[in-house]
């Protein structure tokens, strides 16, 4: 709720009004990065991984991965 409270000498006409209709949708690039992982199993010999993430945003139709790292 919005209330502006002002005094009765200032005429009603004389004070402007607050443009409240809603702003244009904008488009955003959103970054996300990965520093650090936890719980990745070590899949071969040497004790290393070849690691990437998959993320999903709004879908699972809308998946996205990292670049592999091979050998962490």
């Amino acid at each position: 709720m919005w209330v502006e409270i002002h005094p009765t000498i200032i005429p009603a006409r004389d004070i402007p009004i607050w443009n409240t209709s809603p702003k244009p949708a904008e488009d955003f690039e959103i970054r996300v990065c990965i520093f650090d992982t936890l719980g990745i199993k070590m899949m071969d010999a040497e004790g290393t991984s070849d690691v990437y993430i998959r993320a999903f945003f709004d879908s699972k139709q809308q998946v996205k991965e990292t670049d592999t790292h091979y050998r962490c």
